[in-house]
């Protein structure tokens, strides 16, 4: 994607201090994506999935899956009187195209969306928000990584199938997985700040350290970046930059397009580490050829759902690789 669309921006921190009047209250300075927005539609995701305009390909998709195509029985559920059937394709793939189907239990069933299908790999994560697509056919969750910071959020296409147990305070294992958007090579070793808060407190030890220097003499601060592992929020929900070092590489195909799976780690302080399958497809990598070992800089977006029952890893099992077709996957009819 780098070089083939505008680059995403590597987030800064912003000087967030306000000249403030005698005895007004005070104001928190925003905390890093409050900004962001909701998005309703997967476009972005389609692009750099497939290389292609969605609007053109979309018809070929959703006739592919539907007469190639299988579901689950964890893929299928009953609502309010409708029956929903997720079907997807390739069923030898953990990255897939799928479409939802739906209609009046008993009667015909007629596709009402189409969404990327990401296997991930299982997280323990408590709820803390949700935010339902306008249509209903899909959410936007939200769930808690540090206590007190901004939660962490990812887009669930199986909402309808989750959603009476999207409670907030509630734990679930989650299959969590990522697609780049844009990919490359981690480029700099060094992160230079010259403003914000973090370059505040710095210039402010700076300056105790350094009685007769003036404002001026502060030196820019640096922090070093070499195996850093980190995740900063988007401009949209769902959608991060990372920063990471690739365990492990697979590759895989969507049709035509090559995908190579990398596996991240993201380590915590005072709870587990986040484990992410992040997919990239050739159409995203360009030239660039990921190996094990690398560090890489990534604009993504995740996608997650509460695990398929059926696939849930048992207790000291491999858990390391997103998940193939399960015993069971038939073709719908």
């Amino acid at each position: 994607m780098f070089g083939k669309k505008k680059k995403a921006k590597a987030a800064t921190a912003e000087d967030t201090t306000q000249q403030k009047d005698a005895g007004a209250p005070e104001q928190k300075a925003p905390k890093p994506g409050a900004d962001r927005v909701h998005a309703e539609g997967l476009g972005d995701a389609w692009v750099a999935l497939t290389g292609q305009n969605p609007a053109a390909i979309m018809p070929q998709v959703v006739a592919t899956v539907l007469k190639e195509g299988g579901t689950r029985p964890p893929w299928q559920w009953k609502r309010g009187g409708r029956e929903h059937v997720l079907m997807a394709w390739p069923q030898d793939q953990p990255v897939r195209a799928a479409v939802l189907v739906a209609g009046e239990e008993g009667g015909k069933l007629t596709p009402v969306t189409a969404v990327p299908l990401l296997e991930g790999l299982p997280n323990d994560l408590e709820v803390e928000a949700v935010e339902p697509r306008a249509e209903g056919l899909g959410a936007d969750v939200a769930v808690t990584m540090m206590e007190g910071e901004n939660p962490m959020w990812f887009f669930d296409p199986l909402y309808g199938r989750d959603k009476d147990d999207l409670t907030p305070g509630i734990t679930h294992t989650f299959w969590l997985a990522g697609l780049a958007l844009g990919i490359r090579k981690a480029l700099l070793d060094e992160l230079t700040i010259t403003q914000g808060p973090q370059y505040e407190a710095h210039a402010a030890a700076w300056l105790e350290e350094h009685p007769g220097a003036s404002r001026l003499d502060v030196p820019p601060l640096k922090i070093p970046m070499a195996g850093k592992r980190c995740i900063m929020p988007g401009r949209r929900f769902g959608e991060y930059q990372v920063r990471n070092v690739v365990e492990r590489v697979e590759d895989f195909r969507l049709e035509k397009m090559d995908v190579k799976a990398l596996y991240l780690n993201f380590p915590f302080e005072d709870r587990a580490p986040l484990r992410l399958a992040l997919y990239a497809s050739k159409f995203a990598l360009g030239d660039y050829a990921p190996e094990e070992g690398d560090e890489i800089e990534a604009y993504v977006w995740l996608e997650g759902r509460i695990i398929d029952l059926e696939q849930a890893p048992a207790p000291g099992a491999d858990d390391t690789a997103p998940r193939g077709p399960a015993p069971g996957t038939t073709p719908h009819q």
